[in-house]
């Protein structure tokens, strides 16, 4: 087995599936930090297809070309690594191949240490090839080994395979993540990722709702991707999960379809978790304005807000908490969502004072 031929089907892979959610892609390159020299929209677009044509170069036969490939291979991964190791510990996820909700562990390190050391071992199989080869045109890329072959091979398998075990763990539903040990370094499976909200939790013992750190999340606008905590930090924001599919969501769509979006300084808007691979942008839901929309790639906002339920609320705030909710059922986010208009009425934000629903209370 050749490490050169283990690259190519990791990067042609890798592409492929970033190639299936383009908008997962984007959120990747915001979530990670990545310079902002290299996140240019036209580059995120691309990088898919370049991950493919790099995967593509390395089986070619040239043995000219393979070190520039495996070298620039080695490159990639160690950049890759950089930025999985910056992001470790903070609840964010790679996205490296495909969509997962899963945070970037010390499991995570390893893998990309294993991908690093693989594509070393391309470069070095290049170099050898070459320099016993000469120039030429040559398919098999151990062709200047004439000992030790077995043993390489069964090397570049067993990284390969551990490799292919990571990269599994990391985008496998997080639905089996009780059955998955912690990594080397990593946290229990329970403190992974960052620790979804309760609806109807306990408020605190002065009566006030229960305020939760807002969680590092990363939502998709008109103009982008942003995090969560960055836009909150602009302006309180009142986030509600609806369906134009659910029943019990339509009460609560039709109670802010003529609606004011800003609430006074509270920004009205609504979570679209994104899935599919063909939401570039934010559409709307339902007779919901499509420029209140925010889309939440995996529906990691959702899952970390506590908002699975359908339909659900939570305040968030300036301060990097939340400030109400979760909340879930139409009665609930609509008195909520008549709270908050209650409340900045009476601040004097509002011209008019919330008119039809009773307000009360939210239940944390």
């Amino acid at each position: 087995m050749s490490a050169l031929w283990a690259l190519a089907v990791i990067l042609i892979a890798s592409g492929l599936a970033k190639l299936q959610a383009p908008q997962e892609t984007a959120a990747t390159f915001t979530r990670l930090d990545v310079p902002a020299t290299l996140s240019h929209p036209s580059l995120v677009k691309a990088f898919p297809f370049l991950e493919v044509l790099l995967g593509i170069a390395l089986l070619l036969p040239f043995t000219v070309l393979r070190p520039l490939t495996a070298l620039a291979a080695v490159a990639l991964f160690i950049a890759f690594t950089w930025l999985v190791v910056r992001a470790k510990d903070k609840g964010v996820s790679c996205g490296c191949f495909g969509p997962t909700a899963r945070p970037i562990t010390g499991w995570t390190v390893l893998r990309n240490i294993i991908l690093v050391v693989l594509a070393l071992l391309g470069l070095f199989e290049a170099v050898i090839t070459l320099t016993v080869t000469g120039v030429r045109i040559a398919w098999w890329p151990l062709a200047g080994f004439f000992q030790g072959y077995v043993e390489w091979s069964v090397l570049v398998t067993a990284l390969l395979t551990a490799a292919a075990y990571l990269i599994g763990r990391d985008t496998a539903p997080l639905e089996q993540e009780a059955n998955v040990a912690a990594g080397p370094g990593a946290p229990t499976p329970a403190a992974e990722a960052p620790q979804a909200l309760e609806p109807n939790a306990d408020a605190d013992t002065d009566g006030e709702p229960a305020r939760h750190p807002i969680p590092d999340a990363v939502l998709g606008t008109d103009r982008g991707f942003e995090r969560l905590q960055d836009m909150a930090a602009r302006q309180s924001m009142l986030l509600l999960h609806v369906s134009a599919g659910c029943g019990s969501c339509r009460r609560v769509m039709d109670h802010i379809e003529h609606m004011d979006p800003q609430i006074g300084p509270v920004a009205l808007r609504v979570l679209k978790p994104i899935h599919q691979t063909d939401a570039a942008a934010p559409a709307g839901v339902g007779a919901v304005p499509r420029d209140i929309v925010l889309t939440d790639p995996a529906g990691s906002a959702v899952r970390d807000l506590g908002m699975q339920r359908y339909p659900s609320a939570v305040l968030v705030g300036t301060d990097g908490l939340t400030a109400g909710g979760p909340v879930s059922g139409a009665d609930d986010v609509i008195d909520l969502i008549e709270e908050v208009r209650q409340i900045m009425a009476e601040a004097g934000h509002l011209q008019q004072p919330a008119t039809d629903e009773t307000a009360q209370e939210p239940t944390a």
